[in-house]
């Protein structure tokens, strides 16, 4: 059977869940804290499946494959039918500059309001200055994936697919920060409800908010308000989002305090 390692929280886990649920591929998810190390039972074996640390990664028997991106790519390959790529060449390339678009610009606001409301790298002024920001972008973006839903039911094309895999975990991370698509983006929001009634999609929110469940009620337990000292990944497209929106202090106050990493090369 299939190994998944993953994390509840990731939205590239989240994307790869969905397209797994979508063809009813059978899989062994084994959730990775990246931040407990050894302390984790997978941490010797996900080391050994995942060059650069991160989740997620797919164990295919003596094949291990990494980044969300291949590992799509390699499920559909592996797995055609039904398939999650439209047919047509041109439809498939703009479903797949549709999830990087996602999966790097719109990942990276949502990481930057998460680093700001969550682990409050920032306050006062410069909190609402990068806020501001983020609100900003994501309203551009939200513009953007309205366009593509012109004439279209789903970001995919006519069907359910890779591309609303790949958009759904983001445009619902960003809600969850407090910046939902408005009402000037009518077809977003329908889109939204359309997607989230699927059942892969119900099953993989099911599982993540059973997950923020017992998190929060395990730092409810333990906690005292305070947000954990982590040391975060920052990785391209993140750090390009902090610098240019205005929080170089943040990222070198990070990597002074030992709190912002970069990703662990292959051969490190």
């Amino acid at each position: 059977m299939l190994i998944f390692y993953e994390h509840p929280l990731s939205p590239y886990a989240r994307k790869l869940k969905i397209l797994l649920y979508e063809k009813a591929i059978p899989f062994d998810c084994r959730f990775v804290n990246p931040y407990a190390g050894p302390e984790d039972p997978n941490w010797e074996a996900f080391l050994r499946a995942s060059p650069r640390r991160e989740v997620p990664v797919l164990v295919d028997g003596a094949l291990s494959v990494f980044d969300s991106t291949i590992i799509a790519d390699y499920i559909e390959e592996r797995w055609p039918e039904p398939a999650t790529l439209p047919s047509a060449p041109a439809e498939r390339a703009r479903v797949r500059m549709l999830e990087e678009l996602c999966d790097t610009e719109l990942e990276a606001v949502n990481w930057g309001m998460m680093e700001i409301q969550f682990f409050r790298r920032a306050s006062g002024a410069l909190a609402e200055k990068l806020l501001g920001a983020a609100r900003s972008q994501l309203a551009r973006l939200f513009a953007r994936l309205e366009r593509e839903l012109d004439g279209r039911e789903w970001m995919n094309g006519a069907s359910f697919g890779r591309g609303d895999a790949a958009v759904y975990p983001h445009v619902t991370g960003s809600a969850s920060y407090g910046v939902a698509p408005s009402d000037d983006c009518p077809r977003l929001r329908a889109w939204l409800a359309r997607a989230a009634a699927r059942p892969s999609v119900a099953r993989e929110s099911g599982e993540l908010a059973k997950f923020m469940a017992e998190m929060m009620a395990a730092a409810t337990r333990s906690g005292d308000g305070s947000p954990p000292v982590l040391r975060r990944q920052y990785r391209d497209h993140r750090l390009e989002w902090m610098m240019k929106s205005g929080g170089v202090e943040i990222v070198l106050a990070g990597l002074a305090n030992g709190t912002i990493k970069f990703a662990t090369g292959h051969g490190e």
